[in-house]
This record gives C-alpha cells, sequence and structure tokens, in this order.
C-alpha cells in the first residue's frame, strides 16, 4: 500500500530512546495470562485497549503513547502501534502510526490520515490491535482496527474493511502459526514513553484467540493494567 514506506534496518527504542523497557514491566509475569490451550493452532490474536487521558498539554505533544505486540518476542519480531507521535522515519507530533521490525526485513511504517495532536481535556482512546498469520503468503499482517477518540474520530481498519486502509502492515515469516504468542510481552512493552502524569489509566481489556478459520479458540477478559503500574 502507498503509505507504507521502507527505510534502512535500525532497531529503534520501543519506548522512546531514553526510557528503559524496565520503566513498563509487567503486572503480571509467567504463564498467568496464557489462555488455556484447545489444542487448535492460533492463526490470529486480537487485543483490546484502552487508554484514558486526563488533561493533555498539545504544547509540548503529551501525552504519547506505544502499544507493542510480537509473535514471540521484542527480539523476533514487533509491530509498534504510536499514538499521538510518529517516530518513524524521524520524529512528528500528533497522529497515529504503526511500525514493525524483524531480522531480516527494513523496517516499515504506515501512517494514519488523522494528523491531530490530542488538546481534549477526558479523553478516552479505544482500539483493537490484530495480529494475523497468513499461511498462503507467509506473511504476518498487522492492524489497528476499530479505533474510536474525540481527538481522531474512527480511525483504523474495521470489520467490513478487512484489511483496507491505514495503521495497517505485513512482514515475512518462517513460522507456521502464531502458537507462541504472549500478552505478556505486549504488557511489558506497551505504555506512556512521554507525558505520564497526563494518563490516567492504559488498559489491556482483552484478549482474542483465533483458528485458521476464524473460529474463537479462547479469550483472556481480565483488564490489565498497564499504566499506572501497581504496587
Amino acid at each position: 500500500m502507498s503509505s507504507n514506506i521502507k527505510i534502512y534496518r535500525h532497531r529503534f527504542g520501543i519506548l522512546g530512546g531514553a526510557l528503559a523497557l524496565a520503566a513498563i514491566a509487567a503486572v503480571v509475569t509467567g504463564d498467568s495470562l496464557k489462555a488455556q490451550g484447545s489444542g487448535s493452532d492460533v492463526f490470529r490474536i486480537e487485543e483490546d485497549w484502552e487508554l484514558v487521558v486526563g488533561d493533555p498539554e498539545s504544547a509540548i505533544d503529551g501525552p504519547q503513547v506505544t502499544c507493542a505486540i510480537s509473535p514471540l518476542n521484542m527480539e523476533t519480531a514487533y509491530c509498534a502501534f504510536e499514538i499521538n507521535c510518529y517516530s518513524q522515519p524521524q520524529y512528528q507530533a500528533g497522529g497515529l502510526q504503526v511500525h514493525t521490525w524483524d531480522p531480516v526485513d527494513p523496517m516499515e511504517y504506515s501512517n494514519s490520515a488523522k494528523t491531530g495532536v490530542m488538546a481534549t481535556p477526558d479523553e478516552t482512546v479505544t482500539w483493537t490491535q490484530t495480529m494475523t498469520f497468513d499461511s498462503n503468503q507467509n506473511e504476518l499482517r498487522f492492524q489497528v482496527i476499530n479505533g474510536q477518540s474525540q481527538t481522531w474520530g474512527s480511525f483504523g481498519g474495521n470489520p467490513v474493511d478487512g484489511y483496507s486502509g491505514h495503521l495497517v502492515l505485513s512482514i515475512r515469516t518462517g513460522l507456521s502459526n502464531l502458537n507462541g504468542y504472549d500478552p505478556n510481552v505486549s504488557i511489558t512493552n506497551s505504555g506512556v514513553s512521554f507525558g505520564g502524569n497526563l494518563v490516567v489509566s492504559m488498559t489491556l481489556k482483552a484478549v482474542r484467540y483465533y483458528d485458521a478459520n476464524g473460529k474463537l479458540i479462547s479469550q483472556i477478559t481480565t483488564p490489565q493494567v498497564v499504566h499506572p503500574l501497581q504496587q
């Protein structure tokens, strides 16, 4: 698609360089969030997210948020969804962007057509971040769907559009399924990269696992708070 642009391979800090990933430590660990297996291979993952902003500061482009998803871990491949800023190919305030990284292909990114900067108090942003294994193309397809906010209105794709629209990228893969996915990887590598004091909460609300035919295998419906971190 025309909004996908390849740039030179480089691994950027997923939460903005100086911010250590340890600062976005997982609320839960180990197998506590893994769905109970039914024997079916997993071909699609859907994560429902919610961001509640208290009082954004448009003069400093705050807050800025990154939400990551990976089929295995951040050293193999991932997709990052950035809210209220772009980091690729260089920083830009406002808007929405997804970018992918893996050890073989150059980084790619896709921007939403919505470019506003957050300025509305008490705003709630909701979206679903998806990851689908396409066995015919040997590809992983990442997309943000069903996005809703006051700043950007509706964004990403929706079930009617399928894979059309913005905020969608695909990368090659040697995987045969998504059985190795762990929601703890998403939790550990997602959070508020700038302006944490401006954010009331960021929560992974639910995770759904689907088989090759699109049938729901299992789901996790216990919300997991990513910001603020629980003590």
